[in-house]
């Protein structure tokens, strides 16, 4: 594996979260404008499944990245855990809405009606909080990532990529609360223009590579003999005179 696959992919990742932020922040507004007149609503509606498909590819950088170094847990761990999280979470705001509705448009609550919707609602919050969870997990596995292995990446693009993730998961967790759903993209849109940081990648200077320094000795001027140049015997450092044989030494 070469720095340069393993940047390739985390700048195409990069490069997917940033139209994926510019995706959400339309859809939310749609999500605004959804309240006034209905092509808001459906604006959003579009917005989601063009970020769903693009999540999609996201995934595939990931896996291709975490398997470069060496099945990386956190980044193999993402796909499942988000997509199966965001599964269950679209299904249970479906409950929880149509509970809703039903409980809110009906003229007249019958036993029967009270018991079908409230039981939505919550079989809905249940799935909500379920899906959230999973989603938690896996940008929490994604910010441990950036953070356990941020010599891997310039430290400026490392600690914006870290914060990227933990923004998206503070999102999820006020997705739990469901009310707070709205602060929560919010959020998710800074962490996602966070994570895109990423795209710089290949404009950034090379991570230098770690190399063992080798002592340099002391310049020697004049190093002396240590045996005498007559006899051979061992003489102590700085003496003038042979030991054995009584020779001067030069």
């Amino acid at each position: 594996m070469s720095n340069a696959d393993l940047y390739r992919e985390f700048e195409d990742f990069g490069n997917k979260m940033k139209t994926i932020a510019i995706l959400t922040l339309i859809g939310l507004i749609g999500t605004l404008v959804g309240t006034i007149i209905v092509i808001g609503t459906l604006i959003s509606f579009v917005m989601s499944i063009i970020i769903i498909v693009f999540f999609l590819l996201v995934i595939g950088d990931l896996k291709k990245a975490g398997r470069m170094l060496d099945n990386n847990k956190d980044l193999l761990g993402f796909p499942l855990k988000f997509i199966l999280g965001t599964i269950i979470r679209v299904i249970g705001l479906g409950f929880f809405n149509i509970g809703l509705f039903i409980l809110l448009s009906i003229g007249i609550i019958t036993v029967l009606i009270l018991s079908i919707s409230i039981s939505l609602i919550l079989i809905g919050i249940g799935l909500i909080i379920g899906g959230s969870v999973l989603r938690l997990l896996a940008w929490g596995g994604l910010k441990n990532f950036f953070e356990y292995n941020a010599q891997l990446f310039p430290i400026d693009i490392a600690n914006e990529s870290k914060n990227g993730a933990k923004f998206c998961k503070i999102g999820a967790i006020l997705d739990i609360t469901i009310i707070l759903g709205f602060i929560a993209d919010i959020l998710r849109i800074v962490g996602y223009f966070k994570l895109a940081s990423l795209k710089r990648l290949t404009e950034a200077p090379a991570q230098p590579m770690s190399q063992p320094e080798i002592p340099m000795s002391a310049p020697v001027e004049g190093q002396s003999l240590n045996y005498c140049p007559h006899c051979g015997s061992d003489v102590s450092m700085g003496a003038r005179f042979c030991p054995s044989c009584g020779a001067e030494i030069d």
